[in-house]
């Protein structure tokens, strides 16, 4: 007789108690829930087998306070497949999922500590306003059993499981484990990947359970929620009701009246923001003299705030002037910031950076629009000075938040890039100095006796050896972006 396929979360679990990452003590939990089950009990028996694992040769097993549901760690050898089942149920029998220990640790011993795989994780933020005046940890980057209340914004949450969401203020909702989370209010848009089928989003009345799709739900003030699918197909579970099934373009409203608790209604999929809105935008001057651009960031303010407009240059050979910087709103405009600037290569940009500040009395949703007038440097000897292109293009960030009130202990840890194939990491140390690798190893030679400071919240790295100061901005606690590098006239002294 066939065996019902595993559920997904069953395979992921025993594949990850079997080669990691480590579970987390919600995770052991619910694995143990799971193999109450006969049917995942004989799936992790045959799994078991298969791997060859033998667990009277485990040689490290670690047991964490509090004593119910620990988090444990182990390294297994592997061997011949001599392992029988009665072995593998006699292994979660007396180590009970962590709550005892097959083997005494010696206390003499200095363990080191377990380390956790977040549930989920913070991979985006775009205007966000927090409901409680309290951001989560961004640089740890978790949200495991935080509470993600924000007035307005979006949020996009990253599942352990590969799970991606995007959550639209004002919105209140809580990270379960690897596999759920409960909306009480708000809008949020899920993509589930193969293989984390089973994905669940609890919400007052009942529960949504994904069967490999993509959907949203909008659980209002009032209680009444709206779940629609975009591919695929998904479950509502109600206490004491059969499942209902909802495929590609349906969607329902389930209500607080008992006269007609489901409604079908139309998929609306200009309601729901499928993906962050992108901060990049393209700009690009071909002719000489003065040009006019215009840019449509109404996706990005979502809040009062003091809003800044990053220049950059990509490609070109002219040096690139900035001018007469304005924000918009409707057609009428409403900040300012008309200094002139300059962008192109590294050691050409100057001023570069455009602050836009909005205030609550004039804040509305609306149209927003970026206006700018850009022109290419006069070259030495004109126009035709041995080069047949005229002009340049690059992009324009528009960044809000940390751009402007990240402070030194935002910036204080290790910053991870790519360039040309390279792994850099920079390390900036509480005591003011940088120092860099390349593809794990020290490279010293160029950031020798660098330092930082952090002023109006742009970051200031100065480089003795290459005579350069760099200027870094923070678009949120997870990623910071490189603003400007240039030629040190005479070097300042950085305490």
């Amino acid at each position: 007789m066939n065996q019902p396929p595993p559920k997904p979360e069953l395979r992921q679990l025993v594949d990850r108690l079997h080669d990691g990452p480590s579970l987390g003590r919600m995770e052991m939990a619910r694995l143990e829930e799971l193999l109450s089950d006969d049917a995942a009990l004989a799936y992790y028996v045959q799994v078991s087998q298969s791997d060859a694992l033998l667990p009277g040769l485990l040689e490290e097993v670690e047991v964490i306070d509090p004593p119910v549901h620990r988090p444990f760690r182990f390294r297994i050898a592997r061997m011949p497949v001599l392992i029988t089942a009665a072995a593998c149920v006699a292994f979660f029998l007396g180590l009970g999922i962590g709550r005892r220990s097959m083997v005494t640790p010696d206390p003499s011993v200095a363990e080191p500590p377990v380390r956790l795989v977040a549930p989920a994780k913070f991979t985006g933020l775009v205007g966000v306003e927090w409901g409680d005046g309290r951001a989560p940890d961004l640089q740890g980057g978790g949200a495991a059993n935080d509470r993600i209340f924000i007035k307005t914004g979006l949020v996009e949450v990253t599942y352990a499981s590969g799970v991606r969401m995007t959550l639209e203020g004002p919105a209140d909702y809580r990270v379960l484990d690897a596999f759920s989370g409960r909306l009480e209010v708000g809008k949020i848009y899920a993509t589930v990947p193969k293989g984390a089928e089973g994905f669940r989003i609890d919400y007052a009345q009942g529960s949504v359970i994904d069967l490999g799709t993509e959907f949203a739900m909008e659980v209002r003030s009032d209680g009444g929620t709206e779940v629609g699918v975009f591919e695929g197909e998904v479950e509502l579970h109600r206490p004491g009701t059969q499942p209902i099934s909802l495929f590609k373009n349906q969607a329902l409203i389930h209500d607080n009246t008992p006269e007609e608790p489901l409604r079908a209604v139309p998929l609306d999929r200009e309601k729901y923001v499928r993906d962050l809105p992108t901060r990049d935008f393209r700009w690009a001057v071909t002719t000489p003299g003065p040009q006019k651009i215009e840019i449509d960031v109404s996706h990005l303010v979502w809040k009062p705030s003091e809003y800044r407009a990053v220049f950059k240059w990509i490609e070109g050979p002219d040096i690139i002037l900035i001018r007469d910087v304005r924000l918009f709103l409707d057609d009428q405009p409403l900040a300012s910031d008309l200094h002139t600037g300059k962008t192109g290569l590294v050691n050409r940009v100057s001023n570069n950076v455009y602050t836009l500040s909005v205030p609550a009395t004039s804040f509305r949703r609306g149209k927003w629009t970026i206006r700018a007038t850009l022109e290419p440097m006069a070259r030495p000897g004109g126009a035709a000075s041995g080069k047949r292109r005229i002009g340049g293009q690059g992009i324009l960030q528009f960044e809000e938040g940390l751009v402007s009130r990240a402070g030194p202990a935002d910036f204080i840890g290790r910053w991870s890039y790519h360039f040309l194939g390279d792994h850099f990491v920079r390390n900036f140390h509480p005591d003011g100095t940088v120092s860099l690798e390349k593809n794990g190893e020290p490279f010293v030679r160029a950031f020798a006796g660098s330092r930082w400071l952090v002023e109006n919240g742009e970051l200031r790295v100065t480089v003795p050896k290459l005579g350069i100061t760099e200027s870094h901005i923070l678009r949120d606690g997870i990623l910071i972006i490189f603003a400007a590098k240039k030629e040190n006239t005479a070097m300042p002294t950085i305490i």
